[in-house]
């Protein structure tokens, strides 16, 4: 007769990518910050505070007013404040208002984005209220100190792109 797993075991072990996401339902409003490291959130409720976790999905009546660190960030509703994340997907429903860090980002077509995107090869290694605050046009001469206030980017460096204004991109048929 095999031996039985031991419980205590199986609960010790670290809940991954493969684990169920913790979802916010729609309805349910949450005031302050909310940390999941290395967890997945479904947000169709609001949130109204900075929000970090491994996986984030904003669905369809989802919002967050605040800033969003994550190693991935798809969204279909509304953010208000800055993204940080290696891969953003904005759904064609998405919209939002604030600049955005990535190291691989999507908009589809529909998709409403008013701030300013920047690319970096590590996204996550610069974030939190302690990064610097003024962004440059890459053609911009080397030492100007004129920028955006208020923006999350830092001086951008010789390998990084960045794009001001609104981005809706998509296949026309």
């Amino acid at each position: 007769m095999p031996a039985l797993p031991d419980p205590v075991q199986q609960r010790r072990q670290p809940v991954g990518r493969a684990g169920i996401a913790s979802i916010i339902a729609n309805g349910v409003k949450i005031t302050g910050t909310i940390e999941a490291d290395g967890a997945e959130l479904q947000i169709d409720g609001e949130i109204e505070g900075n929000v970090r976790g491994g996986s984030l999905t904003v669905g369809d009546t989802g919002m967050v007013k605040g800033d969003v660190v994550s190693e991935s960030v798809t969204v279909h509703g509304r953010v208000e404040g800055s993204v940080r994340a290696r891969k953003v997907m904005l759904a064609r429903n998405a919209h939002v208002l604030g600049d955005i860090v990535h190291q691989s980002l999507s908009v589809e077509m529909g998709a409403v984005f008013e701030g300013q995107c920047r690319y970096l090869q590590d996204p996550l290694s610069q974030s939190g209220p302690g990064a610097p605050a003024s962004p440059q046009i890459a053609d911009r001469p080397a030492a100007s100190s004129t920028g955006f206030g208020g923006s999350v980017f830092g001086e951008p460096a010789s390998d990084d792109r960045m794009v001001s204004g609104v981005i809706v991109t998509g296949a026309s048929s």
